[in-house]
This record gives C-alpha cells, sequence and structure tokens, in this order.
C-alpha cells in the first residue's frame, strides 16, 4: 500500500518522532489546511455529542421578561386545563396582565395580543413575544404536560419543549460557535509554534530551511494528541482540559523529536521508523 499521498502520509508519520521530523517536506500547504480542518473536527466532535445531550439550555435565557409573566395565577389556570396526547382542551380563553406584559390562554388558534412582552399558550402551541426579539412558536409534543405543575415546573417544561423542537438547530449553532473558537486557537498555536522552530534555522545547527517544513513537523506533532484529547472528550467532556491535552501533548513529542534527531538531518535515517 502507498503511503506517500494524503491522507496516508500524514498518518503514517505522526507515530514516531524521527518521522515527524525526517518526513516533514511530504506534505504541502493545500495540504496543511486540510490537516488543520481535520484536527479541529477530531475536536469538534465531543462538542456536538455534549450539546445534543444537553438539558441546561433553555429559552428562558433569550426571553427572560416573558418567562417573568409565568407566576402562581397562570399556573393555577393551567394545572386546570386537561391535556391529552400534547393538546391543551382549553375550554375558555382568558387573557391576564402582569405588570409587565400579558399571558394569554386562547381557545380560537388565533390570539391577538397587543403587547410587546406576552406568552400566549393556544391548543397545540406556545408564543413567546418580547420586545424586538423575534416571536418565538413552539409546538407541543405528544409527552407535553403541565396538569398541577408549579411555576418553576411549567417553566422548566417549556424549556424542554424548546429545545425537542430546536435541537439540531441548537446543536449547530453552538457547535459553529465553538468549531470557530477552536479552529482560531489551533491555527494560533501551530502557526505561532512554527516560527520558534523555524528560527531555530539561524543557528546553523538544524536542518530545517522553510517555515512550511516547520508548520509540518507541528502539526505531525498534533496528531496523537489531538486523539487523546478526542478520547477524552468522549469520556468526559471539558473543552479546557481537551484543548491542555493537545498543548501538553505537543510540547512533549516536539521535546521527543528533538532528542531523537536534534533537528538535523545527519542523525542516522536508517531506523526513521523508530
Amino acid at each position: 500500500m502507498r503511503t506517500d499521498s494524503f491522507p496516508l502520509n500524514y498518518f503514517a508519520n505522526i507515530f514516531t518522532p524521527k518521522r515527524a521530523f525526517f518526513n516533514r517536506k511530504a506534505i504541502g500547504w493545500p495540504t496543511i489546511v486540510i490537516v488543520l480542518i481535520f484536527l479541529n473536527a477530531l475536536i469538534t466532535i465531543p462538542v456536538s455529542l455534549n450539546f445534543a445531550q444537553t438539558d441546561t439550555i433553555g429559552v428562558e435565557t433569550f426571553y427572560p421578561e416573558a418567562f417573568g409573566l409565568i407566576d402562581d395565577e397562570v399556573a393555577e389556570t393551567l394545572a386546570d386545563i386537561p391535556i391529552e396526547n400534547g393538546t391543551l382542551a382549553i375550554g375558555q380563553s382568558t387573557v391576564q396582565t402582569k405588570a409587565g406584559g400579558v399571558v394569554v390562554i386562547d381557545q380560537t388558534g388565533a390570539p391577538l395580543v397587543d403587547s410587546d412582552v406576552a406568552i400566549v399558550f393556544e391548543p397545540t402551541l406556545f408564543t413567546i413575544r418580547e420586545h424586538g426579539k423575534p416571536e418565538l412558536t413552539v409546538n407541543y409534543t405528544k409527552d407535553f404536560t403541565i396538569e398541577g405543575a408549579s411555576v418553576e415546573e411549567i417553566k422548566t417544561e417549556m424549556n424542554r419543549q424548546w429545545r425537542i423542537n430546536n435541537r439540531v438547530y441548537i446543536v449547530a449553532a453552538l457547535t459553529f460557535l465553538i468549531s470557530c473558537m477552536t479552529l482560531v486557537m489551533l491555527v494560533a498555536l501551530t502557526l505561532g509554534s512554527a516560527v520558534f522552530l523555524y528560527l531555530t534555522k539561524k543557528s546553523h545547527l538544524t536542518s530545517i530551511t522553510t517555515y512550511k517544513e516547520s508548520v509540518a513537523i507541528i502539526l505531525y506533532g498534533l496528531g496523537l494528541p489531538t486523539i487523546l484529547a478526542l478520547l477524552y472528550g468522549l469520556i468526559q467532556f471539558d473543552i479546557i482540559w481537551m484543548m491542555t491535552i493537545q498543548t501538553t501533548g505537543l510540547l512533549i513529542i516536539l521535546l521527543l523529536i528533538y532528542f531523537k534527531t536534534q533537528f538535523n538531518d545527519e542523525k542516522d535515517q536508517t531506523r526513521v521508523q523508530e
């Protein structure tokens, strides 16, 4: 099997210090960009899985004033409404005016609310309005229940319904934000570390001649630490620890590369597979 083409030429060179140094010319700039994206994707996998399982994110964070309208009076009214297969059997429409807005419990399915802050409960969905923010509509699932619920239990259930309705978008948006952050940090780590390697050429004791070679060595050095960070994140998600494993692992591997090669091509290359 040929190992001189990507991605095999990358993976073949991340497992031993000598390969990481002596094969530093094996990848070019286009491949370097692909490797950066790939390594960042590995870090992002645990992020996506964690956000897909989280139950700590709620719509209450984005519409705090509207959620503040839900009080004991609202809870008592909703507690008396029967629910079957996620549908509220609303017998009579009511409007409760609060200090900061209104709460409407409507049976017609087409309520008109003249307020900047409002929550409208309809038979199959609830709608939230708060000042200039986008009006939010959430459909009930079949397991929706607020019968006999307290104020906090109603809020918890509304947050849960929102997560169910928008889980794909929530995971995608949060993963994208974290992925952008980790990519910036990875690029900074790679390019910044490569500068220090490249500066060693001034000593005339190393065989590193181009900045690209320095970047390639750093990327080889990041291979195993990134895989370890991925495995750690799958077991216990903590993005700070994942980044720490990646950075510390790179430092250790760079030290091993130096002890094995002194960054010099004149070292014994016959044992390049060690």
